[in-house]
């Protein structure tokens, strides 16, 4: 075996590790949702803390909260497929298309599933009718933001801000009374463990 064979082989294990953690921890972050669910309190005196007054705050906050929407994440998943088409990564464009559309699914039927209504209406800074857990904002950006940071071979800057971005979103959720902590922890353990499992069983290593 070749120097750049075994090479090759290391990194893909390693990649393969790293999704193993990434998955761990969305897992354990999808818990701690579930835990908080259950603690009616905590969960209640968190949305109240991290709830925004009504303000001149309110609007850029809404703006912020909107990136992370299918309407938003979508078009630059499909921007980053593109140019991973031109570029002849044909693989990891079918990655990352499927990665993103099949966690979408994921979330929403699990929203179906779930049916758990939103925090109170008159606590809404932004009308929204769907159900409330898990946050599809923050399962989407967290997911988008890492499958393509991991694509783009993006290392620990790109994660930390994929990361960093999707903290971003969820919290946005949060202070706009729209969903529940919990609603948001689950949604970036969502988002963050079915990444790291795509990427494990079918992400495109540099090993080819």
């Amino acid at each position: 075996m070749g120097p750049c064979l075994r090479c090759a082989k290391h990194i893909a294990m390693n990649e393969r590790r790293f999704s193993l953690i990434l998955a761990l921890v969305g897992v354990l972050l999808f818990a701690a949702g579930l835990l908080l669910w259950r603690d009616a309190p905590l969960d209640r005196a968190l949305h109240h803390a991290l709830l925004l007054a009504h303000g001149p705050a309110v609007k850029p906050v809404v703006r912020l909260s909107s990136l992370g929407g299918l309407l938003v994440m979508g078009p630059i998943a499909l921007a980053v497929t593109l140019l991973l088409v031109v570029r002849g990564d044909r693989r990891g464009a079918l990655w990352l298309l499927l990665t993103v559309g099949i966690g979408r699914l994921i979330v929403e039927g699990g929203k179906e599933l779930v049916r758990r209504p939103r925090p109170p209406i008159a606590d809404h800074l932004e009308r929204v009718t769907s159900w409330s857990f898990p946050s599809s904002h923050s399962a989407g950006a967290m997911m988008t933001a890492v499958a393509i940071a991991l694509i783009a071979r993006g290392g620990w800057a790109g994660l930390l801000v994929a990361l960093l971005a999707a903290a971003t979103i969820g919290w946005t959720r949060a202070a706009l009374g729209v969903h529940w902590p919990s609603d948001v922890l689950a949604g970036w353990g969502l988002g963050l463990a079915w990444v790291g499992v795509a990427w494990r069983y079918g992400g495109p290593t540099r090993s080819g």
